[in-house]
């Protein structure tokens, strides 16, 4: 009985040893990865210059740009796409681009084009709303049939809905970002309701798979690692 004892004792100790250096060990990782941080696609291209204007050409470069002449496939043309009981017309103003389209309120209005997302096979516009949101179109348009269409077709979703490109369904803050942009931080205060939503680089860029790099770069530029 006493032998059990011991050998009881002697188990958590050594589990109590093992867990304080484990906590340890999170502790120091924790502080290692507050030193380090996000640096910037440009940072990466001082050294990987080709790997860098590959990436340029890339999805993931496309993943989510600003909305401009270079970046906007769809046709803003006075282009009219009749769908699901909604009837919405894409067109250009003062250089920008906007859709005028069923608001959250079930009326129409136009909306300004602020992003554009992904590239293909099919493009999606991002709208700014206030308390920081920006929303999913669902009209989007088909890169390849080059053509308007609404997702979830053939469904008449009412304003007000989870799934209305305005609700929740198509929030880009909760959604969407963290996939298409690097170093996405929500920024979500559930007290207002609101959004202050940052990120690194606006698309996916290389930091999104290989992490910060700000140490990666200190070490590289330390001397003692070029003098071999």
């Amino acid at each position: 009985m006493k032998l059990r004892i011991i050998i009881s004792l002697c188990f958590l100790v050594v589990f109590a040893v093992l867990g304080l250096e484990f906590c340890k060990s999170g502790d120091d990782t924790a502080t290692a990865d507050k030193r380090n941080s996000f640096t910037g696609n440009m940072s990466c291209r001082n050294c990987h210059v080709a790997e860098h204007e590959q990436w340029i050409t890339s999805h993931h470069y496309k993943a989510m740009q600003p909305a401009n002449d270079s970046t906007v496939l769809g046709d803003f043309d006075n282009a009219i796409l009749s769908a699901d009981g909604v009837v919405s017309k894409f067109f250009k103003a003062n250089g920008k681009y906007f859709l005028n389209t069923e608001g959250p309120d079930g009326k129409l209005h136009d909306f300004e084009v602020k992003y554009v997302f992904g590239f293909t096979p099919l493009q999606q516009y991002l709208v700014e709303f206030p308390g920081g949101r920006m929303q999913a179109t669902r009209a989007s348009w088909d890169t390849k049939q080059k053509k308007w269409f609404h997702q979830n077709a053939g469904q008449k979703i009412p304003a007000g809905d989870w799934l209305h490109w305005t609700g929740n369904a198509q929030n880009w803050n909760t959604m969407c970002a963290t996939c298409h942009s690097t170093n996405v931080n929500k920024g979500y205060n559930n007290e207002t309701d609101t959004y202050q939503t940052t990120f690194n680089d606006v698309n996916v860029s290389c930091e999104s798979c290989h992490g910060p790099r700000k140490n990666h770069i200190e070490y590289i530029e330390n001397d003692n690692y070029k003098n071999g």
